[in-house]
């Protein structure tokens, strides 16, 4: 299951995020196709695959002590040729 989360961070609460972004391992089953800082809001995008959304919420709660997180499962569109 494909999966994206945006992210963010709490007032306060930057640098936190920082160290948990270079430092975070994610579960196992959880692969991390990007993770992105962007310029704006949400501060943060991550795409991931994850077996379940067990899994995926697991992979989230990580980041919630220094960042609001939205996720919504992601179903890749084929290209009609």
């Amino acid at each position: 299951m494909l999966f994206t989360t945006m992210l963010d961070i709490i007032p306060g609460k930057a640098d936190e995020m920082f160290y948990l972004v270079k430092s975070i391992k994610p579960p196992g089953g959880v692969q991390i196709k990007e993770f992105l800082q962007l310029f704006g809001k949400p501060d943060f995008l991550i795409v991931y695959e994850a077996p379940s959304e067990n899994e995926a919420m697991n992979f989230v709660l990580k980041f919630t002590s220094c960042a609001t997180p939205k996720t919504c499962l992601a179903n890749p569109v084929e290209r009609i040729v």
